[in-house]
Formats: structure tokens, C-alpha cells, sequence
């Protein structure tokens, strides 16, 4: 995998701004991926106030997990939140099945890879970016909370 240009959201004056996936397609798919595996959509966030992606929480009788997508482009994890309000990225949970679609699930493995090498397409702002805020994996930079 090597990191597209602008999937940090991160570009300049200088540059083309990166792609922006409908925000509406997002809360379709969680609603839509939600009823097929018996559960509900819930904390449907789009907000790119301060992060490079949409979120929301997939609830199963006693179970949940979130789903991120990047908002440039269309990779998507299974996360958990941690103590401190954040993601901390899983692998898909056995009762959730997902339907042939455009969007690419990352497994844990691939999101907690160093990105170091995989990024030859990024801009100088976005590499710029990736040093200020220390990001030290793949995960950190496609689901980024810098503002």
C-alpha cells in the first residue's frame, strides 16, 4: 500500500486540494451495514473539524464497534475506543459481514505497519505533518485527529 496524496487532509496554496468522499454515502453504508448484521448506527460523526475521517458506532445486542473511514479516500478499520476518547484499531469482529462494496477494510496488522516507505506520493506539507504530530503508523496518518 503507498499512501495516496492529500489522505492526511493536509495540503497548500500550491497544491490541489485532496478528494472529499460524500459524507451521506458514509452514514448510507453504516445504516445499511448495520440493519443487514442486526444492529443499529449509532454516533454517526462527519465532522472533519479537527480529523481526517467519519466515524460511527455498529451496536449488536452487547456488542460494538466503531467504524472509521477516511474522508479522501476510501479506507476503512474497525476501531475500539481507548481510555482517552481516541481509536485504537481491531480486526473486524466475527458477527459483522460486510457487504462487496468500493470501500477497503485495513486490517489491524496493515494499519499498525510502520509507514515509513510508503509514502513517496505524499506532498511536503503532508510529510511535514507526519513529523510535527510524530505519527509512527499507517493507522495514524489515514485516521488522523490533527488539527
Amino acid at each position: 500500500m503507498i499512501l495516496p496524496r492529500g489522505i492526511t487532509g493536509f495540503w497548500s496554496v500550491d497544491t490541489e486540494a485532496p478528494p472529499v468522499l460524500e459524507e451521506n454515502a458514509f452514514c448510507r453504508m453504516c445504516h445499511m451495514l448495520a440493519r443487514e448484521n442486526g444492529g443499529t448506527a449509532m454516533e454517526v460523526d462527519t465532522d472533519r473539524g479537527a480529523k481526517n475521517f467519519y466515524s460511527a458506532r455498529i451496536c449488536r445486542y452487547d456488542d460494538a464497534i466503531y467504524i472509521l473511514q477516511n474522508a479522501h479516500y476510501p479506507y476503512a478499520a474497525f476501531a475500539q475506543r481507548d481510555a482517552s476518547g481516541g481509536f485504537v484499531v481491531t480486526d473486524q469482529p466475527e458477527w459483522l459481514r460486510l457487504p462487496e462494496n468500493s470501500l477497503r477494510f485495513l486490517s489491524a496488522e496493515e494499519l499498525n505497519r510502520d509507514w515509513q516507505g510508503l509514502c513517496g506520493e505524499l506532498s511536503p506539507e503532508e510529510r511535514e505533518q507526519i513529523r510535527y504530530w510524530k505519527a509512527q503508523t499507517v493507522g495514524g496518518i489515514l485516521f488522523n485527529t490533527w488539527d
